[in-house]
């Protein structure tokens, strides 16, 4: 239980980090691509770990963490290879977190289809949400616009649309032990 806990929170903190790091991405385009890289590298890792963490949870919906612990290994991996190799990707930063916002909008598309089955009503919420942010991590990757300043807006909305994405995932995927039983089932076990 303490576990599910410090998932919770921790993909709730995640998101805020996601929002914030949207923001600065937008208002300030002119951060050096090497503070970029080591920021997104300590990102990644820290989220490999909750995503992990999450994994191991006592969960008893298991969708919201389903495919965590394949992802946290890669995103620990990314995240050391960005920050070690730092100047070899900096050019590549942008479509890197592009490509990750889009395997997970993907993956949380098949959770969708999964809360529907559960029952959980707001599943077409977290689906149209996946959308967006799947949608907004390929136009990051394919780079329609010429202009910076239009690529780091369309990644900062990237970013966004990711936090809010797992955010909502988490609030209705995840059950809480009492929210799984009706008070007339906890009082017979």
């Amino acid at each position: 239980m303490k576990k599910l806990r410090i998932a919770r929170i921790g993909y709730i903190l995640m998101s805020l980090v996601f929002y914030i790091a949207g923001l600065a991405y937008m208002a300030a385009p002119d951060i050096s691509p090497s503070r970029l890289c080591i920021v997104g590298g300590i990102i990644l890792i820290i989220y490999g770990v909750i995503r992990m963490i999450g994994y191991f949870s006592d969960d008893l919906y298991c969708l919201a963490f389903q495919h965590d612990l394949g992802c946290g290994l890669f995103l620990v991996i990314l995240g050391v290879i960005v920050l070690a190799a730092n100047k070899r990707i900096q050019g590549y930063l942008s479509i890197g977190f592009g490509g990750l916002i889009l395997l997970d909008s993907l993956l949380t598309i098949q959770t969708c289809g999964e809360a529907k089955k559960f029952g959980i009503e707001s599943w077409m919420v977290l689906l149209i949400l996946s959308l967006i942010a799947g949608t907004c991590g390929v136009l990051v990757i394919a780079g329609p616009f010429q202009s910076v300043r239009s690529l780091h807006i369309l990644a900062g909305c990237a970013l966004f649309a990711e936090g809010l994405m797992k955010q909502f995932a988490v609030h209705i995927t995840v059950a809480k032990q009492r929210d799984a039983y009706s008070p007339d089932e906890s009082n017979s076990i």
